[in-house]
């Protein structure tokens, strides 16, 4: 994220604020240097902001359209053994990438759902919160 001058260096023709994270850009007149400061403050207060929501741990499960991240249900078929399904969970951590699955053959459907739950709070070292499990209730149905 800057303030750059616009078209080049050589001929500027206003200045360009652009932050290719927030997805935004916008152009001041050459005469107008302090809007445009203005508007670059503006825009690290935007991002510090979104660095603290991202940062939030019901942030960290959940994506944007509800669904929980990292957790698929999924049959597996290996040769050596009869298929079988799955939830299969996969997280980032500190300290890399975890993946472990929890089988659906033997376990109602609630516990299995339950477990994979714990297993993931576990994993990223995570507290269960009211919030954190009226969303996990929410996102069933999709797993179902």
């Amino acid at each position: 994220m800057s303030i750059m001058l616009h078209p080049s260096k050589a001929t500027p023709k206003r200045f360009r604020v652009q932050d290719k994270v927030l997805g935004i850009q916008k152009y001041f007149s050459l005469d107008k240097k302090n809007e445009a400061d203005k508007f670059w403050q503006e825009c690290l207060n935007k991002r510090k902001y979104r660095q603290l929501r991202l940062e939030l741990p019901i942030n960290q499960i959940f994506n944007e359209d509800g669904s929980v991240k990292g957790l698929k249900r999924k049959v597996r078929n290996r040769s050596d053994r009869a298929p079988y399904e799955c939830f299969e969970i996969q997280v980032n951590t500190a300290f890399g990438q975890k993946k472990t699955e929890i089988i659906l053959s033997d376990k109602k459907f609630e516990d299995a759902y339950k477990q994979a739950q714990d297993k993931m709070l576990d994993m990223l070292n995570i507290e269960r919160t009211y919030e954190i499990t009226k969303m996990f209730n929410a996102t069933k149905r999709l797993y179902w």
